[in-house]
C-alpha cells in the first residue's frame, strides 16, 4: 500500500501522454508488487494470469518483490533486498513504499532495455508503478483486480471501516481503478464492485480461475504424499488459504465446539499462531491439524484428504476467490456463508449457512459429514 508515494508516481497530470504503441507481438512487463510466489491466493491467481499470457505466445517478465520463491516456468525478476525485511504474509508493511521505489526503478530499466509493449498490473500498488511507467514510455496498462484495497485494509485493522482513513483510501482506490486503459476482473462481483463503487466507466472483462484443473484428482500428482498424521475412523474438514481470524478463520474455530466429535479438521495455511492459541482457548487443538504453508503444487495432495472443504471467509469481500476454485477443481462440496460471490462460484457444489453465524456453519457441516 504505497500511499505515501502517491503523488510522486501519478502527477496528477496525463493531459500530456505520449502516442501509445501498435501492439501486434506482445512483450509484457507484469507488475506483481508482493513477495512472490508465496503460496497464497493473490499470488495464484497472479500465476494463472501468467500462464494464460504465456499460452497466447506473449514473452513476459514478472517483476516482484525479494522475497518468495522463484517458479521454474515463470521469468522472475526481483528488487534488491532490504535488510529486516520478511514479511510473506498478506497485510501492510512499512517496508511496501520503499520496495515500491524500488520496483519503479528497476520497471523504467526494463522499460528502457526492452521493447515492452504491454503492462500487466496487479494489485493497487501495480497500478500506481504503471501509471507513471505508460506517462513516460506511452504504454498501454492494463489492470488485473482481484479485489478492494480499502476493503482489504479495513478486514486486516490496519485502517477502521468508515472511517476517516478509510474514506480517503477508497477516493484513492476509485481514482487508481480508472486509470488503467483495460480492466480484467476475477469475477463478476469484482466487475460490480468496480462499476457500481468505483464508478469505473469502461468495459471491464471478467477472467475467472475456475478452469485450472490442477488439483483434480486425476492431474494431482500421486508422487506425493502429506507427511501429516491424521487421527483415524474420522470425517476431514479441509481448509486452504490465508489463516489470519478476518479471513473467517475465527468463525471456523467458533464453530468446532458445536461439530460432532467424529469430524477433524484439517487446516492448511499460514499464519496460523492466532488461530492456534483460539483454538487452544475453546479446547479444540486436538480436533485440528495446522500443517503451516504449503507449496501450491503440492495442494491437490492434501485437498484430497478431506471429505468436505470450508470457506468461512464471511461478507462481499472480492479477495479469497482462490480457495472456491481450488475446491472446485479438487470436486470438494464447500460449506460456506450464503452470499452473492460464493455462489456465483460455487452454484451446486456449495452448502450454505446463514452470514456470519457460526452456529449454522456448524449445523451445515454436522448435516453433510457427521451422520
Amino acid at each position: 500500500m504505497a500511499l505515501a508515494v502517491f503523488n510522486y508516481f501519478c502527477g496528477f497530470n496525463n493531459a500530456i501522454m505520449p502516442q501509445r504503441n501498435n501492439i501486434k507481438s506482445r512483450n509484457i512487463l507484469m507488475l506483481a508488487p508482493t513477495p512472490f510466489f508465496s503460496d497464497r491466493g493473490c499470488h495464484i491467481r497472479i500465476l494463472n494470469s501468467y500462464e494464460r499470457l504465456r499460452k497466447s505466445s506473449a514473452r513476459i517478465t514478472l517483476l516482484t518483490y525479494p522475497l518468495g520463491r522463484n517458479l521454474q516456468r515463470v521469468n522472475t525478476k526481483r528488487v534488491a533486498m532490504l535488510a529486516g525485511y520478511k514479511k510473506l504474509s498478506p497485510g501492510f508493511s512499512f517496508y511496501k513504499p520503499i520496495l515500491d521505489l524500488l520496483m519503479f526503478a528497476k520497471a523504467f530499466g526494463i522499460m528502457r532495455r526492452e521493447k515492452i509493449n504491454l503492462i500487466y498490473a496487479h494489485l493497487h500498488e501495480g497500478i500506481v508503478i504503471g501509471i507513471k511507467l505508460r506517462f513516460l514510455f506511452g504504454t498501454k496498462l492494463v489492470y488485473d483486480a482481484q479485489g478492494s484495497l480499502a476493503g482489504e485494509l479495513s478486514e486486516q485493522k490496519t485502517i477502521k471501516k468508515n472511517g476517516v482513513a478509510h474514506k480517503v483510501v477508497f477516493a484513492i482506490e476509485k481514482f487508481l481503478s480508472k486509470r488503467p486503459d483495460e480492466i480484467i476482473a476475477n469475477s463478476a462481483s469484482m466487475k460490480k464492485y468496480l462499476t457500481e463503487e468505483c464508478g469505473v466507466k469502461r468495459p471491464i472483462q471478467v477472467i475467472t480461475d475456475d478452469k485450472i484443473k490442477i488439483y483434480s484428482k486425476k492431474n494431482t500428482s500421486r508422487e506425493f504424499t502429506p507427511n501429516i498424521s491424521l487421527p483415524k475412523g474420522k470425517k476431514i474438514v479441509v481448509y486452504a488459504g490465508g489463516m489470519d481470524l478476518y479471513k473467517g478463520i475465527d468463525y471456523l474455530i467458533n464453530a468446532i465446539p458445536l461439530v460432532n466429535k467424529n469430524i477433524h479438521f484439517l487446516l492448511i495455511g499460514y499464519p496460523f499462531e492466532s488461530a492456534k492459541k483460539l483454538a487452544e482457548k475453546l479446547n479444540v487443538q486436538n480436533r485440528v491439524t495446522f500443517t503451516g504453508r504449503v507449496n501450491y503444487e503440492e495442494l491437490g495432495s492434501y485437498l484430497h484428504l478431506g471429505d468436505i472443504a470450508i470457506a468461512p471467509k464471511a461478507g462481499e469481500s472480492m479477495e479469497g476467490n482462490g480457495k472456491l476454485f481450488a475446491y472446485k477443481s479438487a470436486e470438494l462440496k464447500t460449506v460456506c456463508f450464503d452470499n452473492k460471490t460464493n455462489r456465483e462460484i460455487l452454484g451446486k457444489s456449495g452448502i450454505y449457512a446463514k452470514e456470519k453465524d457460526y452456529f449454522d456453519l456448524a449445523n451445515k457441516i454436522n448435516k453433510e459429514v457427521g451422520k
